[in-house]
């Protein structure tokens, strides 16, 4: 074929068009800092972009069909095996309400039988409803032997003795293969069917005490295999039970004196229990998150459940039940200090002591007395803050001491005493915070500003009702005095300004009441003294202020 030369003419002026057109762009993209793309590389972004839109929609292939599979696979084995558990727990239902116990029994056994021996056959080629049979088959095999005395109306038995041990032994005989099948699944279902022995049982010390293996073999697998997940549950479900047997104990017994039957005894043993786990150490499942829920939780059911108890059945003697909390509580939080992975863990111990321990003086003091010794034990719990090093213990102090000082102003009429104790405890608090915030990690003088503000009003409302009323201008004075000293020997300027706060306070209380009510002597005096003390502060500023120019 003989290519025309116009034709040929016309390719030469559109390649030479073109080249012109590139050396433009090009010329452009150096103008602009715009990195030079070969053809080469054109072509290579190009494929990599079509394999990625391949690879995208494989993708959404493939999450489509794992999605299904998973549905397919796993829930629809569950839902076949749960129906399947439910239709034959209806079938011997149905022939035990024939009057056929043993029949039934009979034939929920064999049944059982049946599904774990499928279980068996298809363990190698279906593995996951394999497992789902076998659970089942256990489950069903504790069914028929529930009905063999309970919730029905017709046993085969007629004591419950016969068929309490069969299911103990079938509980037993679940968490042995618990730990041979490590699985945490099979070891939750266990423990609940263990859980369903305690409450349908009518022996209430063997309830209590299988609750308490419960909340043991809980904590084991917590231990041994990081199962947290069932741990939670299993702390919920426990102190659901207490409260459950505490509803049922008082409805059966309406006009019989309660018992608790040493439900509280339990109770702190399973809480003993539960606390072990701060002393676990920590891993990739065992982190501060699950020690926290763990802990916060604990304490909070025990809390319910012992406040509970206490109104119901220790309203005459919960002095020494409190007492012994105390005592638990702030030596386990001095083994957690030394032992624990857990920073916080010491902290939330000691508070709960504390607490308990407010409790019990109560218990022994009384009102207002008590207000005298709990403003005192805050030193105490600022003190044991400073040794464990606890900014939690510090802050949750405070608000307990303004709590506690905000009850007595409210409640109680005026004690001197109590009035002069919380304004002390103020004052040394607020200084030892200071002398140890940086063991405390405090960043800020909040808190010990706070302190100081107590304080101020404090001493001005103890002078106040200590002292007759023409002496109350010259002691709000002199506790100005005692300030500018301490701040003199300090070298703190708070306690400067808190004089000075206290002076205009002392001379607003002379202009507003004194010259109202006290007698000339008294009021000459106080007028004198104020102004003798806010003439001297006053040089003292001067005298700084020129030596401040001077250097």
């Amino acid at each position: 074929m003989i290519e025309k030369p116009e034709e040929n003419k016309k390719d030469a002026q559109i390649i030479e068009r073109l080249e012109y057109l590139e050396h433009r762009i090009s010329q452009l993209e150096l103008l602009l800092g715009i990195n030079k793309v070969s053809h080469d590389e054109l072509i290579t972004n190009k494929k990599d972009s079509n394999i990625d839109e391949i690879k995208q929609k494989s993708s959404n292939v493939e999450t489509e069909s794992v999605m299904e599979t998973k549905i397919g696979e796993f829930g629809l084995a569950w839902i076949g095996s749960i129906v399947l558990l439910f239709g034959m727990a209806f079938l011997t239902q149905y022939i035990q309400g024939l009057g056929q116990p043993l029949f039934s029994t009979i034939f929920g056994y064999i049944a059982a039988t049946i599904v774990f021996y499928i279980s068996y056959k298809l363990k190698n080629s279906f593995y996951n409803l394999s497992d789902k049979f076998y659970i089942i088959s256990h489950v069903l095999v504790y069914y028929v032997t529930l009905r063999l005395y309970y919730y029905t109306s017709f046993p085969l038995f007629s004591i419950e003795a016969i068929p309490l041990i069969l299911l103990l032994i079938i509980s037993a005989v679940h968490v042995f293969i618990t730990f041979k099948r490590k699985s945490e699944l099979f070891g939750a279902i266990s423990l609940i069917l263990l859980i369903v022995t305690a409450f349908i049982s009518s022996y209430t010390q063997l309830s209590f005490s299988l609750i308490t293996i419960t909340s043991l073999i809980s904590m084991c697998f917590v231990y041994k295999y990081q199962w947290w997940k069932q741990f939670f549950l299993f702390q919920l479900l426990t102190y659901l039970f207490f409260l459950f047997w505490y509803l049922n104990n008082q409805t059966n017994l309406p006009n019989i004196i309660p018992n608790d039957h040493y439900a509280l005894v339990y109770l702190f043993i399973i809480v003993s229990m539960f606390s072990i786990i701060t002393i676990i150490k920590q891993s990739e499942k065992i982190n501060n998150v699950v020690v926290f829920i763990s802990v916060f939780t604990n304490g909070f059911l025990f809390s319910i459940s012992l406040a509970l108890f206490v109104l119901t059945y220790y309203t005459s003697n919960y002095i020494g039940v409190f007492a012994s909390i105390s005592l638990i509580c702030l030596l386990y939080s001095v083994l957690l200090k030394k032992y624990s992975d857990w920073k916080f863990t010491p902290a939330f111990y000691a508070l709960y002591g504390f607490v308990t321990l407010s409790i019990s003086v109560y218990g022994i003091c009384g009102l207002p007395l008590v207000f005298l010794l709990l403003s005192i034990q805050s030193l105490l719990v600022v003190s044991m803050a400073i040794w464990f090093k606890s900014r939690i213990i510090v802050v949750m102090n405070f608000f307990l001491f303004i709590s506690l000082l905000a009850t007595y102003l409210f409640t109680s009429s005026s004690i001197n005493g109590i009035n002069f104790s919380f304004a002390t405890v103020a004052l040394i608090s607020a200084r030892l915070i200071n002398w140890k915030k940086e063991r405390l990690e405090i960043q800020t003088e909040l808190l010990r500003d706070v302190y100081l503000i107590v304080a101020f009003f404090t001493v001005l409302f103890a002078l106040y009702k200590a002292l007759p009323s023409n002496y109350i201008t010259l002691s709000w004075a002199i506790a100005a005095i005692v300030y500018f000293i301490a701040s003199l020997l300090l070298k703190n300027n708070k306690y400067r300004l808190m004089s000075i706060f206290t002076m205009l306070a002392a001379t607003f209380y002379l202009f507003i009441v004194d010259l109202a009510v006290i007698d000339m002597v008294y009021r000459i005096l106080a007028f004198m003294f104020v102004a003798i003390i806010s003439i001297a502060i006053s040089v003292f500023y001067s005298k700084r202020k020129k030596k401040n120019l001077e250097q």
